[in-house]
């Protein structure tokens, strides 16, 4: 499957699961289980459909600073890159240890602390 079609089906799953997290348990899920679950829904659509996982990371990171851009040129802008440089991690981990999940967790992990930290600068509403 075409790597942007996955990118776009994930980020409308994720879309869909994210406002329910926010709506159940408030804004604070994008520090801790926002990140995970995007990441679990990127690499997952690459480990089921196929695809270029970086690809895949870009592309998600260009649909979700789509609508970043509305609130913020520099959200949208750190959404691109950083969903870029997860979707690199992934791979380098993942071609590293031979454990997708493992890269799963460790980008998470990763993701959840750019999400804390940037938060603090840039204003996600």
């Amino acid at each position: 499957m075409n790597s942007l079609l996955i990118a776009m089906v994930v980020s409308l799953l994720a879309f869909t699961i994210n406002r329910q997290l926010v709506i159940k348990f408030g804004n604070e899920t994008m520090f801790y289980l926002i990140p995970l679950v995007e990441e679990i829904l990127k690499s997952g659509g690459f480990y089921l459909l196929g695809g270029n996982l970086v690809i895949i990371h870009l592309g998600f990171g260009i649909i979700e600073g789509i609508f970043d851009y509305l609130d913020s040129t520099l959200a949208a802008i750190l959404a691109v890159i950083s969903h870029l440089i997860f979707g690199y991690l992934t791979l380098v981990i993942f071609e590293q240890t031979g454990e997708l999940l493992l890269a799963i967790l460790m980008v998470g992990l990763v993701h959840s602390y750019w999400n804390y930290k940037i938060g603090g600068i840039v204003e996600w509403n």
